[in-house]
């Protein structure tokens, strides 16, 4: 199952059996149901995922501490991954919109893999980058468009 998961997810696309080969011992799938939550705003993060199917809602708290939903996230979308590259906190919580199967990876064991496996971290790290870059790129589009709705803001 987990190779499997491998070829079909969109973001392994660009590696070889050999990487995927590497990969897989990492790997886990991990099944539930709506309302399970995956990831918790200020919790540490041991893995990324990979939504192989199901829905999930990415929530961050607002200034009174509600929830607010941010993200609706598909199948073929990856979790986590900031939490990767930053070795932070969780950003956002992230809870099951509908039944799930998402691939996970351990962090730790990743960034161990990647140090001994440059040509293998170079191309996974490029990937992060280029989807973190195109979610960023959303984040800026919306927030000009509802800055562009209000008189009160000033560019600085």
């Amino acid at each position: 199952m987990v190779m499997r998961a491998l070829t079909e997810v969109p973001f392994f696309s660009d590696l070889t059996d050999h990487d995927r080969e590497l990969l897989g011992p990492l790997c886990g799938i991990r099944e539930g149901k709506e309302g399970d939550y995956l990831i918790f705003e200020g919790a540490p993060v041991e893995h990324i995922y990979f939504l192989i199917s199901g829905k999930v809602g990415v929530y961050k708290k607002d200034k009174e501490g509600k929830k607010v939903l941010i993200a609706s996230l598909g199948k073929g979308f990856i979790f986590g991954e900031m939490s990767f590259l930053d070795n932070g906190l969780a950003s956002a919580t992230v809870r099951a919109g509908l039944p799930f199967q998402v691939l996970t990876i351990n962090q730790e064991a990743l960034h161990r893999l990647l140090e001994s496996q440059p040509k293998l971290g170079y191309k996974i790290l490029k990937t992060i980058a280029r989807l973190t870059s195109l979610r960023l790129r959303q984040a800026d589009d919306t927030m000009a468009g509802l800055l562009g709705t209000s008189r009160d803001h000033t560019i600085v």
